[in-house]
């Protein structure tokens, strides 16, 4: 899982801007390894399979900082307006950039990249 974060982090990093969807979504994904990361660290576990935690999140953001009781500034914004007017939890994040949409606000996706960001650093420093 660390290396599922590392890896997708540093290809996040190194895109060019105007950054993409595409871009977010490797981040979005480093975000969530690194979280799962610091659980499986924390519970001692070797497979996901072995921390319920991981299971019950699947690919929500928010659960998985829950249950990491991390801050609740790091949480990312509820009840996303898609272009679409459809809304979207934080665990669905993924599946509109992963398909091409958008927010309902301009600075939306940017937004969420700041926020994941800002997860970033703290994953660094508990898995460091």
């Amino acid at each position: 899982m660390q290396t599922g974060w590392r890896k997708n982090f540093q290809a996040y990093k190194v895109a060019s801007p105007p950054i993409q969807n595409a871009h977010r979504l490797l981040l979005f994904y480093a975000i969530e390894c690194g979280l799962k990361a610091i659980l499986m660290k924390r519970q001692g576990a070797k497979l996901t399979s072995d921390c319920d935690d991981i299971a019950n999140a699947q690919h929500d953001i928010n659960a998985l900082l829950t249950a990491l009781r991390a801050a609740s500034d790091l949480q990312l914004p509820k009840g996303l307006l898609l272009s679409s007017s459809r809304k979207i939890s934080s665990g669905q994040i993924n599946q509109v950039w992963r398909y091409g949409g958008e927010f309902i606000n301009q600075n939306g996706s940017k937004s969420i990249e700041k926020q994941l960001l800002m997860i970033s650093k703290w994953i660094i420093q508990e898995l460091n």
